[in-house]
């Protein structure tokens, strides 16, 4: 499957035959290819690749539709080359297997193969039928009955095969040459009236493939038909004539609950009225876009001669069955390289380029498979009630914390934030510079928005207004569904994945407008702490580290044998866990009061969120506590809860949102008392916020060049700080020495990797696309974090260098022009670029 030339016959032979279970042997895949680079979306894709060997071999997987709720069973595999699964398929539960012998295999990899039988033998009275497909090289002739065994191990394993009461279901060649032809691959299945029928057709390699009916009534899913507007065909001058004479009345309605179910019904009513609309659903979708009808009657026609040849037998049917697969096989690889070559052409294409990327470097998440509670759940509803569970569970303990009068900032002398600054221009301005986004639960598209702003700012602006004046927030406004994000560790496990709000698009123009007109206010007052680079204008990550990095560097190299002693902190959860009260405390202490807080305290509370995955929604749950990830006002209000923390902290402090580092020059223990206490003043001040500090997921380094290290313990509510000598921050892996080595190394097989993803995929593709490919793929991991970190010596620097000539060729061939040229900026020049552009700035 590794073999780019054959990608296209794979993916012809997946969409031709529509399995719901595909065994496939002889995979040759590395760790690094990803699954659906050579299968199809539509699948889950369970494998084991062959690994330590020089080259690429062996390998087995199994492909299963996600609706067969496959489980992998890694237990019975052991050392052995096979995957075994359990699917439920109707009512039936049954253990499906793909194993591969290699020939002439020595006696331990016949072992293993034997031992993992034992063990699926072991189990199969837990199954309604067990099915069994490879590639087992025995010399046993299986079109004779009872089958004629020849040198072991075949013996061996026919001997399995009873143990397990297997029939064997492949009469005919599978593999067949000008001197031999022999049946090798095995369909193997305990229940035989499972198998209604199994046969031979054409492959894509020297093995032919075969296609077995099981009798089992599966229901695949299919979304049902609806009918949704279509934009693309709207009169957009007509329809902003009609919404701005409808939409006046809107402006006298005083309550603001009342005005907005007016405006929403009004514009639903008129785009029902104006726009034409389109069926979605219903149908499956077109799998891959170069297989065209034409292709698959050629396909068929292929098929039919394989048939006539096998049932004649002769050498002439033969011949003519070669040459129509020799044609069929030219015309799909044709077809899909003139599809490359086309991808990406012209402005409208570039959407169709990203598609095609994502679908081969991303996984499904409709076709992902959970572990909840032990068990592997593919229930979208399950799934989806499992994940707010989980999400719940982040705020489910918040409570009331009152707030304790600090000195830092003066509260009634000072300025006031109390109302907004509200216009239709303003209005207009911020519609027209909505992004393409999912739609929130009102179900207000951003292409509507954009091009009716003209037409709907007036009505919304006084809709704006009365919110801000009466305190009071639409429902749906106060409504989200919820997208897993996944962040780290397993995949499969539902506690890896973080809540991710899909929100009104006019409650975001709400939010835009107040975040602003308050981050200008909080600002001025000088709220935020200079520690604090998240979420604020002119700062980043970058200068973070830079400033970071920079400060430690100038104290070693005072002092080569200094210690600066670094504890970066993980506070779990902390968007969720805000508290809401002791947010509109701070708020109020900060001068925020009036409608203006009113309306926050309305924002806030009373909020609702259901998960929404696989077409199915959760049930809803209240939002206890948390600033909603993925709102506009959430990023600016989890700074003004967190700016009080560096209050009376002596040592350096550095926060990126909630990811806080904590360090110190440590020469003596009272140096180290002293880091311990503000550590503990860290810890209280969580206590006192609701915030959890997670000490497994905090650890400490001694940053130093001296030859031999100073530890001293550091603690978190008495259980001590792990030390590490390298750990990634924002981005950046350190080394306790402060050297590039390991974060060089780190970026440079990331992109390298990165490439190898692409020239797999974009091989045929123009120069242009290939270009983008790399300037949007594997440019930004080599200069991520650039000017904080800097390869400085230059056996690092060729490193990178290295990747970005591999680039070149796989752009332009084996003989690129050199990177000015080419209009790539050469690695040692972008250094020096990014550090004179980021000290101007």
């Amino acid at each position: 499957m590794k073999n780019r030339k054959t990608v296209a016959d794979n993916f012809a032979l997946f969409e031709h035959h529509d399995a719901d279970i595909c065994a496939v042997n002889e995979t040759w895949l590395a760790p690094e290819i990803k699954n659906h680079e050579f299968v199809p979306r539509e699948y889950v894709v369970l494998r084991k690749d062959r690994l330590g060997g020089r080259r690429a071999a062996g390998g087995v997987l199994l492909a299963i539709r996600p609706h067969l709720q496959p489980r992998r069973l890694q237990h019975l595999e052991g050392d052995a080359e096979v995957v075994w699964a359990s699917v439920r398929a109707g009512r039936l539960l049954l253990l499906v297997g793909s194993a591969y012998r290699r020939p002439n295999a020595d006696q331990e990899y016949n072992s293993a193969l034997l031992r993992s039988l034992e063990c699926a033998a072991r189990q199969q009275h837990n199954y309604d039928g067990v099915l069994l497909m490879g590639d087992f090289n025995l010399d046993i002739k299986w079109d004779i009955e009872p089958p004629v065994v020849g040198v072991q191990p075949a013996e061996a394993f026919i001997d399995a095969f009873a143990e397990m009461s297997f029939a064997q279901f492949v009469k005919t060649a599978t593999r067949t040459t000008n001197t031999s032809a022999k049946i090798i691959d095995l369909l193997l299945c305990d229940v035989p009236a499972l198998v209604v029928e199994a046969h031979v057709v054409p492959g894509t390699s020297d093995h032919e493939a075969v296609v077995a009916k099981l009798a089992v009534s599966v229901q695949k899913p299919i979304s049902a038909p609806t009918r949704v507007p279509n934009f693309q065909r709207a009169n957009w001058p007509l329809l902003s004539q009609v919404l701005e004479q409808r939409l006046d009345c809107v402006s006298r309605e005083e309550g603001v609950i009342t005005a907005w179910e007016m405006w929403k019904k009004i514009l639903f009513d008129t785009v029902e009225e104006f726009v034409p609309t389109k069926k979605v659903g219903g149908r499956r979708k077109k799998k891959h876009p170069w297989m065209t009808k034409a292709l698959k009657q050629l396909v068929s026609i292929r098929d039919e001669l394989f048939g006539e040849w096998r049932s004649a037998g002769t050498d002439e049917k033969r011949q003519v069955y070669l040459n129509a697969r020799r044609s069929t096989r030219a015309a799909i690889r044709a077809a899909r390289d003139e599809w490359l070559w086309r991808l990406g052409l012209g402005k409208s294409h570039s959407k169709e380029l990203w598609r095609y990327i994502n679908s081969k470097a991303k996984v499904p998440f409709e076709a992902s498979i959970f572990e909840i509670d032990g068990r592997t759940v593919t229930s979208a509803q399950e799934i989806a009630e499992k994940f707010s569970e989980v999400f719940q569970s982040n705020f489910a303990r918040a409570q009331t914390f009152p707030y304790v009068r600090r000195n830092a900032h003066a509260t009634s002398t000072t300025a006031q934030f109390r109302g907004l600054q509200l216009a239709p221009a303003h209005v207009q301005f911020l519609l027209q510079r909505i992004k393409t986004a999912a739609p929130g639960c009102d179900g207000i598209t951003a292409p509507l928005l954009k091009n009716c702003a003209a037409s709907l700012s007036s009505s919304l602006c006084h809709i704006f207004q009365r919110s801000i004046s009466s305190g009071e927030i639409p429902v749906d406004w106060k409504t989200a569904a919820v997208t897993p994000l996944y962040k780290d560790g397993s995949k499969e496990d539902v506690q890896n994945y973080r809540p991710i709000s899909v929100t009104s698009l006019v409650g975001k123009v709400m939010e835009r407008i107040l975040r602003d007109q308050l981050t200008e206010f909080l600002e001025a007052k000088d709220i935020f702490p200079a520690s604090q680079h998240g979420f604020r204008a002119r700062r980043s990550c970058t200068t973070l580290l830079t400033g970071l990095f920079d400060a430690w560097t100038a104290i070693l190299d005072e002092r080569s044998g200094s210690h600066v002693h670094a504890i970066l902190l993980d506070l779990s959860k902390a968007f969720d866990r805000v508290p809401h009260g002791r947010l509109l405390s701070k708020l109020q202490h900060y001068g925020v009061g009036g409608d203006v807080l009113r309306w926050l305290e309305c924002f806030l509370t009373g909020r609702t969120q259901h998960v929404k995955y696989g077409g199915v929604c959760s049930a809803p749950v209240e939002v206890l506590s948390g600033v909603v990830q993925g709102s506009v006002l959430g990023p600016l209000l989890f700074n003004v809860f967190i700016a009080d923390l560096p209050k009376d902290i002596s040592s350096g402090f550095e926060q990126y949102a909630d990811d806080t580092t904590l360090w110190r020059v440590v020469t003596t223990p009272e140096d180290a008392d002293a880091l311990q206490n503000d550590l503990d003043r860290v810890y209280i001040w969580c206590e006192n916020n609701g915030m959890l500090l997670n000490q497994r997921k905090s650890y400490a380094m001694d940053i130093t060049r001296a030859r031999a290290p100073l530890y001293f313990e550091y603690t978190v509510n008495g259980a001590p700080i792990e030390y590490v000598n390298k750990q990634r921050l924002l981005g950046v892996q350190i080394s306790s020495d402060l050297r590039w080595d390991v974060q060089t190394d780190a970026v440079r097989a990331k992109a390298a990797r990165v490439l190898s993803f692409a020239a797999r995929n974009l091989r045929g593709c123009t120069q242009r696309v290939k270009r983008v490919a790399y300037l949007s793929l594997i440019k930004p991991i080599l200069t991520f974090g650039l000017p904080a970190w800097h390869p400085t010596t230059q056996a690092n620097t060729t490193k990178l260098e290295r990747v970005q000539r591999r680039a070149l060729r796989f752009i332009h061939g084996r003989r690129p022009p050199p990177p000015q040229e080419a209009k790539i900026m050469p690695i040692q020049m972008h250094l020096d670029y990014t550090d004179l552009n980021f000290f101007k700035k």
